[in-house]
């Protein structure tokens, strides 16, 4: 990719353009952007001129590009200010955060103790959604998917909805007033249509390397279901051969147990092969959207799911890093 327009960005905070304030004095400005529960993340590095202290859960705004056309990166709300010295730095930290009602962030992590009926995953989303103020947003056919009955002893809402997202090969998070609940690594976004590719060859990166770990993983996974009618625990069986996985819940339909067992197996599958690739900045770069590497050997080439996606700005210019796994 060559670089026409000089890297910009704009930063606000609580609805203040600040980007002109920290400009002279900015070292670095790092955003982290994660697949899954794990939450995005924010970092600015300046050299402390003796700036305000920034308030606690203040809310922060950026963008990030070229030119003019820079891109809009999230809402993260600060939770950690470092000081130090010599020379005085000041370093924010900030997370993202789920919708413009910051306070949703803090509330999804509270412990809670309840007990939850059987019942699908959409319904079960839909009332924890309602519980933070959020609308829930559901792969299609996840949500149908039926749920055995679920203790959530001293566990947060964000850490039950992970449980069970693990369960089903998928993600659970909260970002831009939703409560996503989508498949892991497919590139879709909720209503199932494709997120963007983005094509690179050897000239768009300025290094890469491709992880192929050779270790023994599950070849079969096996999920039971409890069939009313005949008082007995069903198998439903994905794949074959050993070692063989077991998932410890039981479920309450034949179709949610298959379900459970093919997604198991293909997260086993789909975790043997890793990638991390470093190049000029791409804001347009995100977890879950897709590579498509061409003109690189064997190995490298192919389709690959972005688990992480780190774009910094510094002295070194504007640099993305990604993390992927094989799709």
């Amino acid at each position: 990719m060559g670089l026409t327009h000089k890297p910009a960005y704009r930063v606000e905070a609580d609805g203040s353009d600040i980007t002109e304030a920290i400009r002279e004095n900015l070292i670095s400005l790092t955003i982290t952007d994660e697949a899954g529960v794990k939450s995005d993340s924010l970092s600015i590095s300046l050299h402390d001129k003796g700036y305000r202290l920034p308030k606690a859960g203040g809310q922060l705004k950026v963008w990030l590009g070229y030119g003019e056309a820079a891109t809009y990166m999230g809402l993260f709300v600060s939770d950690e200010i470092t000081l130090s010295g010599p020379p005085d730095k000041m370093c924010i930290k900030a997370a993202g955060a789920p919708q413009e009602k910051s306070k949703a962030y803090y509330h999804l992590q509270t412990q809670k103790t309840r007990s939850w009926l059987p019942q699908t995953i959409g319904a079960l989303v839909a009332t924890v959604s309602a519980d933070h103020g959020l609308d829930p947003a559901v792969a299609s056919d996840l949500s149908g998917v039926g749920l055995p009955h679920i203790d959530q002893i001293n566990e947060s809402d964000m850490h039950l909805l992970t449980r069970i997202a693990k369960d089903h090969d998928a993600i659970a998070k909260a970002n831009g007033g939703k409560l996503v609940f989508a498949h892991k690594g497919q590139g879709k976004t909720i209503s199932g249509k494709s997120m963007p590719t983005v094509a690179l060859i050897p000239t768009d990166v300025t290094n890469y390397r491709v992880t192929i770990t050779a270790r023994t993983d599950y070849n079969q996974v096996v999920a039971i279901w409890r069939s009313v009618e005949s008082a007995k625990d069903i198998e439903e069986i994905a794949g074959a051969g050993e070692p063989m996985r077991r998932i410890r819940h039981i479920y309450p339909t034949q179709e949610s147990a298959a379900k459970a067992a093919k997604a198991k197996l293909e997260a086993f599958q789909r975790g043997k092969q890793s990638l991390s690739v470093s190049l000029p900045g791409r804001p347009e770069l995100r977890a879950e959207c897709r590579l498509s590497l061409s003109g690189f050997r064997d190995g490298v080439n192919g389709l690959w799911s972005v688990t992480r996606a780190t774009h910094k700005l510094g002295s070194g210019g504007y640099v993305t890093s990604v993390e992927g796994e094989r799709v």
